[in-house]
């Protein structure tokens, strides 16, 4: 069986085209193969990512990146109306940047949400083979529900502008107490 990348290669080309031709931006999956060449800086303030991710993992990230090590940039889709991207690839990355205070990170823009779904579920990826849906049956339908939960506050503007202010307060709250620990140690 093929894996991921190679179908992904296999079938960027076309998919490339077809995109060049169509009226909307199509999910380009050379972006999940080759993100480097697709990369640019984007403002991490305006990137949302999900939360259920290792502290080992965005520890190890964090090692890299003050060790000045290369990191691939992280995949990203815009949301439809709003000036803001989820994180599609690189949970992990995107927290270890913003642990470290970092503004910007480096992106690759996945275009249209909505063609990295069809996308998955043109090649089976959302449903699993009759062989192996017994034992994975309660993580896919999981998966899917978490799918759909995303999904949904993706596109809630209210929720995300609500947790954006909240970030902000947090971001605000966190800069009064290092400003207090700093003056406390001046004093010293």
């Amino acid at each position: 069986m093929a894996d991921f990348a190679s179908i992904v290669k296999d079938n960027a080309q076309a998919l490339m085209d077809r995109s060049r031709k169509s009226e909307r931006p199509e999910f380009n999956p050379d972006v999940l193969v080759n993100p480097r060449k697709y990369a640019r800086p984007l403002a991490i303030d305006k990137i949302i990512a999900d939360t259920k991710v290792s502290w080992e993992g965005v520890q190890y990230y964090m090692k890299k990146i003050e060790a000045n090590e290369p990191i691939d940039p992280i995949v990203v889709v815009k949301h439809p109306r709003l000036d803001l991207y989820a994180v599609l690839d690189g949970h992990h990355r995107y927290w270890a940047c913003k642990e470290l205070g970092k503004k910007t990170i480096d992106c690759a823009l996945a275009e249209d949400y909505s063609s990295v779904i069809f996308y998955l579920t043109e090649h089976g990826y959302l449903q699993p083979s009759a062989e192996t849906t017994e034992h994975l049956r309660l993580p896919a339908k999981k998966m899917h529900e978490n799918l759909k939960h995303f999904l949904e506050d993706f596109l809630d503007e209210e929720k995300i502008k609500r947790e954006l202010e909240r970030r902000k307060a947090d971001s605000a709250a966190r800069n009064k107490r290092l400003r207090a620990k700093f003056n406390r140690i001046k004093q010293k």
